[in-house]
């Protein structure tokens, strides 16, 4: 009989279900502007990101990260480049190229979290694994890189949905700070860079407006 209730208890466990749709505020990192003019695609994958893990004893996990993701690299790929633009798929063509100096296209390789009941640890952490791939005005891929961010929240001081969801905000955000520090330092990225600077930019992509705010003050603003 204590076989069967145990038993039972199991399927209980694991047939709950704890849902996570991540959302907050996300500082940019402020930067100088690379001077390029860039293309960026998201993919559907990338824009309606969801993890799926089931864990013993813990049930079932959903976490959709792609909204709260999108919206924050919009803001970066702004605050990064001169110039952005959304596009389709490449490879793009040769007229659709004319106003643009490259391509980035991001995506999620990994994202992954631990509760304090897995990790025996007193706080929630998270962590995501973006791949960067740059592209330059032929479609030549100039790199690909992969920058991981991570982040953490005290169990104590939240709820379970709570403390998932702050601990990926914090890691969306420290996974845009390394992409903006990371990326200019790329001897590629220089190279690429260099490149442009001897050729004079073209009117017709509205240039992304910078922002004086830092990012302690935006954080003070929220």
């Amino acid at each position: 009989m204590i076989r069967v209730w145990l038993a039972v208890l199991v399927l209980l466990l694991q047939a709950c279900t704890t849902s996570v749709v991540v959302e907050g505020t996300v500082p940019t990192p402020l930067v100088s502007k690379i001077p390029a003019r860039i293309g960026v695609y998201y993919s559907d994958e990338f824009r309606n990101f969801r993890y799926r893990e089931v864990i013993q004893d813990a049930g079932t996990w959903n976490i959709d990260l792609g909204s709260q993701n999108l919206t924050f690299f919009r803001h970066l790929m702004g605050s990064l480049f001169r110039g952005v633009q959304e596009v389709h798929e490449p490879p793009l063509t040769r007229d659709e190229m004319t106003e643009l100096d490259g391509v980035i296209i991001p995506r999620i390789e990994k994202y992954g979290f631990l509760t304090p009941r897995i990790s025996g640890l007193k706080f929630y952490s998270a962590s995501i694994e973006y791949r960067i791939a740059l592209y330059d005005k032929a479609g030549k891929k100039v790199g690909d890189w992969n920058i991981i961010g991570y982040g953490k929240s005290e169990g104590g001081m939240f709820s379970t949905e709570e403390a998932i969801n702050e601990a990926t905000v914090l890691a969306i955000r420290d996974g845009g700070a390394r992409i903006a520090i990371e990326l200019i330092d790329q001897p590629a990225v220089r190279d690429w860079i260099n490149r442009l600077e001897s050729i004079e930019p073209k009117p017709g992509l509205n240039a992304t407006k910078q922002t004086d705010i830092s990012v302690d003050e935006e954080e003070d603003q929220s």
